[in-house]
Formats: C-alpha cells, structure tokens, sequence
C-alpha cells in the first residue's frame, strides 16, 4: 500500500486513476493541496499504487538535447499565448493529422483542470498560463483510451504530471507526444478560489483572468480581468502582479505545493519528448528572431520528439544551446527555494478570507507596489530594449 509522503508527494494523480477498486481519493492538505488518501478497508494491497507513482523513480536521461528559440509565425496566435506561441504550433499539428491534445485549461468557475481537446477551436482553452495546480482528473485514462485507438495524442503539463502519465501507462507510445513546461512551481485551487473571493468583491461579475496577457505591458508579467458591468457589458482591466496578493505571492515563490521546493525535475534532465517555457534572456544572443512579443524556449530531449519538430510547421525557429536555455531559467538548474515567510502566508490563509490577505497585502508592500507602477509606465520597446542589455 503506497504510503504518502507530504514532503515530495506532487499530486500528479496516477495513483488514484490507476486504482483497479478506486479506494484512493483525495484530501486538503496544507494551502487546500491535494493529497491521495487510500481506504484500507476497500484495497487489495495490489501494490499498483507504488508502481506508478513517480516520487522514487529515476530520472529519464535526454537524448542529445536539442535547443531553438521559437516564435510563432501567426501574430493573433502570438498575441494570445504565454511567450512565442510554440505550444499552439505543436498543437495544431497534432490536431490536423486528426489527433487530441490534453492540457490545462480554466474554466466552470475558475477551476483549473486538464482537459481533451480535439478542435483548433478549442485550442485556446489551453494558451496561456493558469499558475494554479492542474486537476488531472481521469485523463491519463482517457488518454490511454486513445492510444489504444491508434490516434495521435498530445499531453502537456508540468514534469511530474508527464511523469505521472508514463508511469501509468506502462509503455511506450509511437503516437504519444508529451511536452512538459519549465516550472517553477504550483499554486493550490483552494488558495485561489479564496483570492477569487477577493477579485469578484473588487471587480464584481468577473468573466475571465488572464495572467501574463500581453495587452497591457507586452511579454511581462501583466494580465487582465475580464468582467461584466451592472447593464452586462464587458470591461477589461489590467491585471498586475505587484497589485495583487496572489500573483505577487506566486511570482516570488511563497505558496508553492512543499513538493515543488525540493523537486527533481528542476534541471536539464526533462521528461517530456519536449520541453517549453519562456526564453528569458533571449535578447542578449542576439539571435535572428524577433522576440518583441514573445519567444518560446523549446528543448528537444527524444528522438521522437526531434522527427516532431523538424516537420513542425508556422513558426520560426532558431537553434540555440543548453546553456543558454539554462542561463536566465533558474528551474532547469534547481528548484525554487523553500521561503521563510511561506509559514506565514499559510497562516494567513487558514486564518483569513481573500479580502483581508489582500488588504494586508497593501499595507506590507507598498515600496513593490510604487516600483510595480513605475515598472509598467515604462514604454514596451523600451523594456524589450533593456531585456537586451
């Protein structure tokens, strides 16, 4: 019987998916985490549970990684992704050959959860970036269902959930691609759905929140809340991170899951056939691609995953190296670091709604909050210019 260990313990969910008498469920744990709980009376101790789980399993090596800076070619697509856009590239190839791909997406009251999707349509249910723990519900069985069909799947996540997925699969796939994202960490849904308290308070009927939109400060770390007025009209407003308790607590790493602190996925030893996340630093090379409004690090670990990327079709692409991947991405070298003042955010949350964490917020840091506001009165060339330097 798998016996679960709250320190590394990342909640990817294989175990529960994989359970023959569906005896493992979940419970809240620290910052509303969730956390698998096993029902003695019900197992059968068939031990699949510890086969599956990824916490004690070596790392796969990489096969001569491969390195690009990635912008996509289409700007509307550009617009409405993270960085460059290569996600939706990768995508939309699978998608064309008549394939799936499953990803994490927000939606039904903001609840953040991985999803299938099987049209161009609904693709940018997963641009973007959520900064909450994804639920990956009954997916990997899903998936696996469509392996078995001989169609094409993609699935994207974090490390340790494509860690998960090839645990519970068993085997490998030819018609399996797997993208993991540099990943600094998660959120809880219960910690957000307390700041989502907040935001309605503020905002009213919120319809959508955007983080890392680049309508208003460009490839940054701005964003935007989408509501609607009294007469049911749509307003947008920006969506700072130095406003806002909960942007500004996860950018700084105070609430990540107490897996994330000593996660051994944060390095170059990835787990998907390809790696994506922002290519920070990008300006300093001096490379032949124009990164204004975003660029896509991919890393290319499997021999399945370059066959992928060299047919790869409406971006482009430019070869850079490991070390420059790793350069200004502190999580392909280690993880983030444990915070003292973590305690009391918990604190806080166990004790306070999401109006008062916020209000707090406010009084404790104003000095962040006047250099956020000087930061983003700053003209976007300008900032891309001094990324550069």
């Amino acid at each position: 019987m798998l016996k679960v260990d709250y320190e590394h313990c990342t909640g990817c969910g294989a175990c529960v998916q994989h359970c023959p008498k569906q005896c493992i469920s979940w419970k809240a744990g620290e910052f509303g985490f969730r956390y698998p709980i096993i029902d003695e009376k019900t197992c059968i101790d068939c031990h699949l549970c510890e086969k599956v789980c990824p916490i004690d399993k070596e790392l796969k090596k990489p096969e001569d990684q491969k390195v690009y800076a990635v912008v996509n070619s289409d700007k509307e697509t550009l617009l409405h992704s993270t960085s460059g856009g290569a996600f939706s590239a990768i995508a939309e190839s699978i998608l064309s050959d008549g394939g799936v791909v499953y990803g994490c997406s927000m939606e039904d009251g903001f609840q953040v959860r991985h999803i299938r999707v099987s049209t161009s349509e609904n693709l940018q249910k997963l641009r973007g970036s959520k900064y909450v723990q994804s639920n990956t519900g009954t997916t990997f069985k899903h998936a696996e269902e469509d392996l078995r069909a001989g169609l094409k799947v993609l699935y994207s996540g974090t490390p340790c959930q494509i860690a998960g997925l090839q645990n519970y699969l068993g085997k490998e796939y030819d018609n399996l691609l797997t993208v993991d994202i540099v990943c600094h960490g998660v959120g809880s849904q219960a910690y957000f759905d307390k700041f989502m308290d907040d935001l309605r308070r503020r905002y009213g009927d919120v319809q959508d929140v955007r983080f890392r939109d680049k309508k208003y400060v460009g490839w940054s770390c701005g964003g935007v809340v989408v509501s609607l007025s009294p007469n049911k009209e749509k307003t947008e407003q920006p969506f700072y991170n130095h406003e806002n308790y909960y942007y500004s607590y996860f950018l700084s790493g105070d609430i990540y899951r107490k897996s994330c602190y000593a996660c051994k996925y944060a390095n170059a030893m990835r787990q998907g056939d390809i790696t994506l996340g922002d290519f920070w630093g990008v300006e300093a090379l001096k490379l032949p691609i124009d990164s204004y409004n975003g660029c896509s690090l991919m890393i290319v670990n499997t021999e399945k995953g370059k066959m992928f990327v060299n047919d790869i079709e409406g971006v482009k692409k430019v070869e850079a190296t490991v070390e420059d991947a790793v350069r200004h991405n502190d999580q392909l070298s280690h993880p983030s670091k444990l915070p003292e003042i973590r305690q009391q955010r918990l604190e806080e949350y166990n004790k306070l709604d999401g109006l008062q964490i916020q209000k707090n917020y406010l009084e404790t840091h104003k000095k962040g909050i006047i250099r956020g506001k000087i930061k983003v009165m700053i003209p976007k060339k300008l900032r891309a210019k001094l990324r550069g330097i």
